[in-house]
């Protein structure tokens, strides 16, 4: 089995929605720092994450490069029996598969009769003690790691995929094997195959090879062929390839049917045979098959190809004539973790989760209880913030602790009537609280200035003012301008200080530019008069 990480997070397409972790029936995933991903320690590969991702965040590992390089040479492919819901020409896509060098295609249900006998085998010869199946390896996933008490019920076979490719290499010879179906959890069950596809991964294939399926013809998958196997794949099908005519056998489809048993089977009083599914309907509601045609259209076609391949003339496997090693152990793996109870109360008290009233255990953070999610945080899971109550009280706290010191007036009111003042405005009209009254007048008369005279003291205010949402009243934010009026003032003061100034600078130049008119006037008169008479003087006859 290659150890390595099954599912992953694309950190930038994740929004914090929790959807997944609402989801996850065992809560293997982290939020932290900003960041999300799965603990694959903790994780059984359901795949619900993945499916319920509205940004498609999560994905799985892509085998298709290990793919790429099998197909190189001749290799052996095993078709789960969901193949036939999910294609609609099955039987064309195994031509393709052909043409890349499929030497040998054969049907996953031949493994799955071989399974069921040593269900059946197992189930009559322990007759006090039911048998859980174990074709699906998300109940022994969730069994190994969270019910360990589980695992001496759980039926010690290897699965239909691992029995299949036991059989192929004996029947065909040592290729590699690759094993197409509609579950990732089979990506860590690969113990006995080389690549596990699933029908997503190969449509992706398909039409990277730019190839149309339609164009082909039909191949049918190589004998020997299975008996009832077929029928897997839906809900109640093992129980059917099984032959169990028993009236004490369940069929349960679902992560919390299957805990429900899980917590109780030590106390049932009968035997049972537990048909154990992940996924509702079966195989056919997997993670990785077609999500456009319902169950039961699904169903009907598993249903349809069973009739038309049970047709086919060759040899049908009989599992008592096959001797392969198919048994397998299963172990606890579950963790042991104590937090400290102290270490939860801190947490809780930090949400405000003071008191039995206050846990609220709505699941909005995705875990099932404030407890559970205290145990979260402290264990490094789980942030605080997840808690929208705790959100809300925390942003609230913030928005009171910017009113309370904010240096404005801060009034809510509504009908006229006071809700609410903030400590600046209580400080501000202290004793005159009659003034709120004439506050609020002038705020609705729709003024966006108002002014008090508070102790000689005259004050402007600005008027900034809004509705609350829902009718709950109105806000009026007083924003204190006096200083800025009254620079505003001595600005005007100034300026026309500046104005009679400049004006009586000029009249006295122009009376000046007068007097010196008038001075220079009366001197070139006289000039001209001298000089008239000079003039005068020079014209007349001198006798010497």
């Amino acid at each position: 089995m290659r150890n390595k990480n099954i599912i992953i997070t694309k950190e930038i397409d994740c929004q914090y929605c929790y959807k997944c972790l609402r989801n996850c029936p065992v809560k293997s995933i982290r939020f932290s720092r900003g960041k999300s991903y799965v603990l694959n320690d903790d994780c059984i590969l359901c795949g619900v994450c993945i499916d319920v991702c509205p940004q498609q965040a999560r994905t799985y590992i892509s085998d298709l490069p290990r793919f790429s390089e099998i197909i190189q040479k001749p290799f052996l492919v095993s078709i789960a029996p969901s193949f036939f819901a999910h294609y609609d020409e099955p039987l064309k896509v195994l031509t393709f598969l052909r043409k890349l060098g499929a030497t040998f295609i054969q049907e996953t249900a031949v493994g799955a009769d071989i399974v069921s006998f040593y269900y059946r085998k197992s189930f009559h010869e322990n007759k006090n003690k039911s048998i859980i199946t174990t074709s699906c390896p998300v109940v022994y996933n969730l069994a190994e790691k969270y019910y360990p008490k589980v695992i001496n019920y759980l039926a010690p076979f290897l699965s239909p995929m691992n029995v299949h490719a036991n059989f192929m290499k004996q029947y065909v010879g040592d290729y590699p094997i690759v094993f197409i179906g509609p579950c990732i959890a089979k990506k860590l069950d690969d113990e006995k195959v080389d690549v596990v596809l699933t029908f997503e991964e190969l449509d992706k294939f398909i039409s990277m090879e730019k190839v149309n399926i339609n164009l082909l013809p039909e191949t049918y998958p190589d004998p020997p062929y299975p008996n009832r196997g077929r029928f897997y794949p839906i809900s109640g099908g093992i129980n059917n390839t099984v032959g169990g005519n028993w009236e004490n056998y369940l069929v349960l489809e679902g992560i919390d049917n299957i805990v429900k048993i899980f917590e109780n089977i030590e106390n049932f009083k009968t035997q049972f045979f537990i048909e154990a599914s992940a996924c509702f309907g079966g195989c056919i509601g997997g993670p990785a098959i077609r999500k456009d045609t319902s169950l039961f259209e699904k169903r009907q076609r598993i249903l349809e190809f069973e009739r038309r391949l049970s047709q086919l003339s060759g040899e049908i496997v009989n599992p008592e004539e096959v001797d392969l090693q198919i048994e397998r152990e299963f172990f606890a793996k579950s963790k042991e973790i104590h937090v400290p109870p102290e270490k939860i109360e801190e947490v809780l008290r930090e949400m405000g989760k003071t008191s039995p009233k206050k846990h609220l255990n709505c699941g909005a953070c995705g875990y099932s209880s404030c407890r559970e999610k205290a145990i979260a945080v402290v264990l490094g899971n789980a942030e605080k913030e997840m808690c929208i109550t705790y959100l809300i009280d925390k942003v609230s706290s913030i928005s009171n602790t910017i009113i309370e010191r904010i240096p404005n007036i801060v009034i809510i009111y509504q009908n006229n009537k006071l809700l609410y003042l903030n400590p600046k405005g209580e400080e501000f009209f202290e004793d005159k609280m009659e003034l709120i009254d004439y506050v609020l007048e002038e705020i609705e008369s729709g003024k966006s200035y108002i002014e008090l005279s508070i102790d000689n003291e005259n004050y402007v205010f600005f008027v900034k003012f809004f509705n609350l949402p829902q009718s709950h009243g109105k806000v009026a934010l007083l924003i204190d301008v006096t200083a800025e009026k009254q620079k505003d003032e001595r600005l005007k003061n100034l300026k026309k200080e500046a104005l009679e100034k400049i004006e009586e600078v000029i009249n006295r130049q122009m009376y000046l530019a007068q007097e010196i008119s008038s001075i220079l006037g009366e001197s070139i008169a006289e000039t001209k008069s001298y000089f008239l008479k000079f003039k005068n003087f020079l014209e007349e006859d001198v006798d010497l």
